[in-house]
């Protein structure tokens, strides 16, 4: 008798365990799911930031200085003897007169404003400010872009356009319904975006409730951060469905373990078997997996419950990651799209560009007349548009390649690299390295390496090539070939001004410009480093930087050593992919 009830006590015991590991699986699996839903979320507002950035860039595109114009934009000229306008606005017009056009945020007497200067031919600035106060539109129309049409998403996503920290532009609502233009931002949101200029993403209290929310800030002209830029879900039905599914978790394990102390023995071997399909259901729903627990009727009423309530949860949890996966194909049709038109348009501009200078050698060299005098200057500026575009066509055909299917390498045993890459990288810029009195020394050769010339010619010459470029007029660009272990490092060395050391993280980033008044008048694309870093890792490879502003700088990468079997034939070498 002693040893039943001691095996009804144990058995009891261990049904009441394991319903309590059960639990907590389950919880566990809710928690993870409902954590990777709120990161999506936060994912999307911060892609509503970055479309809105977008969206305000082709409203300064799309400014028209000479014809009519809506009553909140205001337009002005002033001519060469006139005053210079003040604050923010003063640096577009000094930059408007050096490069032709400037654009950028600025606040005017009536607020927050785009403003865009361009140079007429005859000397004086025509410029044109759009005042943001009160221009919902804009927020209107970048949540349309990002969140789609439907209107019960667009009662949960907001986007606000800030003065310093009040809401000039919005569609978030006050509890009547009206736009709340006008109110402020949350006091520790202000501090962080206004005051040290830095972004903002985590939940933060909007107007009148919680909301996941990204704010990004707006600076001026100057780089003075004077607004911001905001998008939001709204956070109320994450934690709903979330406090509900906890409180019928909490209620229905609570009446299973009820249930299991009166019925003793006979309710935990009843209660095991359902155990383990809320077990099963909760580890697949914790792996990302839609799990359906079926109801048997001999199923004690608080299992059944559970498993109701396990089912509806996991059908919301499906039907919001459906509409989040809906989003992130749309995502991802949109930048094949901007792919494919990026690759297009590079590739029709590089015929013409060449075409264009081809004509202009030939009237240089004479072979259509003796040009007149006094067009050399005009001609030589021209020749550096020409190669500018020619430049940007490239850099963005071999960008759609990377972004599109992918750079495909034939690696191989290269015997030496200075020769064989090297040397005819340099080749490439020995007329643009004449011109700016420079050579581009190689120093040590023969050096054996294992990759793909084409792709690592494209590296070579995008390194050579800002070392020309940014280099001090009169000084040499070196190129140092030198093995390491069994693999090979390549330094690219350059005397100028150089790069902050602080500045060295961002260099490979796409897009990105080193913002130098000393280097305006030699622009790049952005893409080139970018591409070097690319091709680098798709070879197993690693790249750098070091230097010391103002005096060098010395790009260098890194290839591994040729894999243990090596294939020395080209032609059966496999290729390798690196995915867009």
């Amino acid at each position: 008798m002693f040893l039943s009830k001691l095996g009804n006590r144990l058995a009891l015991h261990g049904v009441l365990l394991t319903w309590t590991v059960g639990g907590l699986v389950g919880f566990v699996g809710y928690r993870q799911m409902v954590s990777a839903v709120q990161r999506e979320a936060v994912a999307r507002v911060q892609d509503a930031v970055r479309v809105g950035q977008r969206v305000l860039a082709n409203e300064f595109a799309g400014f028209d200085l000479e014809g009519p114009v809506p009553p909140q934009v205001r337009r002005w000229k002033l001519t060469a003897r006139e005053a210079e306008p003040v604050g923010s606005i003063a640096t577009l017009f000094r930059k408007a007169r050096t490069e032709g056009r400037a654009e950028g945020f600025a606040l005017l007497p009536d607020g927050l404003s785009m403003v865009v200067v361009r140079r007429a031919p005859a000397g004086d600035l025509r410029a044109a400010a759009m005042s943001l106060r009160g221009a919902n539109r804009l927020p209107d129309l970048i949540r349309d872009v990002v969140f789609g049409p439907d209107a019960t998403v667009k009662g949960a996503a907001t986007i606000t356009l800030f003065e310093g920290d009040v809401r000039v532009a919005t569609n978030v609502t006050l509890p009547d319904g009206r736009r709340a233009v006008g109110t402020r931002a949350a006091p520790d949101v202000t501090r962080r975006v206004l005051r040290e200029g830095a972004d903002w993403n985590d939940r933060a209290y909007v107007v009148d409730r919680w909301r996941i929310s990204s704010y990004r800030p707006i600076h001026d002209a100057d780089g003075v951060v004077i607004g911001m830029l905001y998008a939001g879900l709204d956070e109320a039905p994450y934690v709903a469905e979330r406090e509900r599914s906890m409180l019928l978790f909490a209620l229905s394990i609570l009446a299973l373990m009820l249930a299991v102390s009166v019925e003793g023995w006979i309710a935990g071997r009843r209660l095991a078997r359902p155990l383990t399909r809320l077990t099963a259901a909760a580890t697949a729903l914790a792996r990302g997996e839609r799990e359906h627990i079926e109801v048997a009727q001999g199923d004690p009423e608080e299992v059944r419950a559970l498993a109701v309530s396990f089912n509806h949860m996991s059908g919301e949890i499906h039907a919001q990651t459906a509409a989040l996966e809906e989003s992130r194909k749309r995502a991802e049709k949109a930048l094949a799209d901007y792919i494919e038109i990026l690759g297009f348009v590079a590739h029709e501009l590089k015929s013409p560009i060449a075409g264009a200078l081809t004509q202009l050698a030939l009237i240089e060299d004479g072979s259509y007349g003796k040009a007149p005098e006094g067009f050399a200057r005009p001609m030589a500026a021209l020749r550096r548009s020409l190669a500018y575009g020619r430049e940007i066509a490239q850099s963005f055909t071999q960008l759609s390649r990377a972004e599109g299917e992918g750079f495909a390498a034939r690696p191989r045993l290269l015997g030496d690299l200075s020769r064989e890459v090297a040397a005819l990288a340099a080749d490439d810029f020995a007329s643009e390295a004449a011109q700016r009195r420079m050579r581009v020394n190689i120093e040590g050769g023969p050096a054996s390496a294992w990759g793909d010339p084409d792709l690592l010619r494209v590296v070579l010459d995008n390194l050579i090539g800002n070392a020309v470029k940014y280099g001090e007029e009169g000084t040499d660009v070196l190129v140092t070939l030198r093995p390491i272990g069994a693999g090979l490092r390549v330094e690219v060395t350059n005397h100028g001004i150089g790069i902050p050391v602080d500045r060295f993280p961002e260099l490979f980033e796409k897009f990105h410009r080193l913002q130098d008044p000393r280097l305006r008048s030699r622009k790049g694309t952005g893409v080139g480093l970018y591409l070097v870093k690319r091709i680098v890792e798709l070879h197993g490879g690693t790249v750098g930087v070091e230097g010391e502003y103002g005096q060098w700088i010395r790009f260098w990468f890194e290839l591994p050593p040729p894999p243990a079997h090596t294939e020395r034939n080209p032609a059966e070498t496999p290729r390798a992919r690196v995915a867009p």
